[in-house]
């Protein structure tokens, strides 16, 4: 009688979901802007260049309460942002040996943790490459520590100026110049502003007239002298949008598609053998669109 092994065809069929998975898991460590952006996901399958409209709530008033007389109903117009699912990414990786990537957790890990990265700079990417659909531009003054104050108190006096909710978190996406410029003050590092945290160690900012300070080498750049395009902004000023890709049943290999609501995104994997390189191949890839959602909420800080 023929007994059953494990050898790599059987253990095909275990591959996608696994690495899937285990990018997913990953994902979030390598994402700033898409993880602090309002996101619309939806578990429905999508096809690339499909546009889908994402709702904006309209406006409410407060309105005075006569005595005797009945409440004022109101009946908010929302609104909506189009955004074209046009951002099919994906990587591919060759592997010889599926049975040593199935028992070996480390190189699971690799190639998960290698999948995550360039998955992420692209969707990083496309967020920050909305910069020229911001309508609002404050210019950052690195003359002396002065100047360098004045920007940031002009970025925080734009969101009171447009109205923007206080208990909205506040964000700065900033490249490295940008930064140097911030950790370089010590207003910004002692021990009275940055409490227990080890700010010149660590190369990390403490929340600072009200933003959180994230740096990023995925900041945009544009002419010469080179023009560095960061952002401030709360959550609903960008809009992240992804659906899952449809499986191709029917056309041999293994499919699978992962969902993780806790950061909308979903990835498919790909998973067949490819006889021209006697080998596995495994491709990993998504389907999203990115908008401008509120341009009230979102101001570029354009650094030289």
């Amino acid at each position: 009688m023929t007994e059953n092994v494990l050898n790599n065809t059987t253990n095909a069929v275990f591959i996608p979901t696994i690495i899937a998975n285990k990018l997913l898991q990953r994902f979030p460590s390598y994402l700033n802007l898409a993880r602090t952006v309002a996101r619309d996901s939806d578990f429905v399958t999508a096809s690339q260049g499909a546009t889908i409209q994402v709702n904006k709530t309209g406006a409410v008033s407060a309105n005075d309460k006569v005595a005797g007389n009945v409440f004022t109903k109101q009946n908010p117009t929302g609104t909506s942002v189009s955004v074209t699912l046009n951002k099919h990414k994906e990587v591919t990786f060759t592997i010889d040996d599926v049975t040593k990537v199935l028992e070996n957790v480390n190189t699971q890990d690799r190639y998960a943790e290698d999948g995550a990265i360039a998955l992420a700079e692209s969707v990083e990417s496309a967020l920050a490459a909305l910069h020229p659909s911001i309508s609002n531009t404050i210019t950052w003054d690195r003359t002396s520590a002065a100047t360098i104050d004045a920007s940031l108190l002009r970025l925080r006096k734009f969101f009171t100026d447009q109205k923007v909710p206080k208990v909205e978190q506040r964000y700065l996406y900033a490249d490295g110049t940008v930064m140097n410029d911030l950790l370089a003050q010590e207003k910004y590092t002692n021990q009275s502003w940055r409490g227990t945290q080890n700010t010149v160690a660590d190369g990390q900012m403490v929340r600072t007239y009200g933003f959180d300070i994230t740096e990023s080498q995925m900041v945009e750049t544009t002419g010469s002298p080179v023009a560095y395009h960061n952002l401030a902004y709360t959550k609903n000023a960008l809009v992240l949008a992804s659906r899952p890709l449809p499986k191709p049943e029917g056309f041999g290999g293994n499919f699978a598609v992962v969902n993780d609501p806790s950061i909308g995104l979903s990835v498919r994997t790909l998973f067949w053998y490819n006889a021209d390189l006697g080998a596995h191949q495994l491709t990993i890839d998504l389907l999203f669109g990115v908008a401008v959602l509120d341009p009230r909420r979102i101001v570029e800080l354009e650094s030289f």
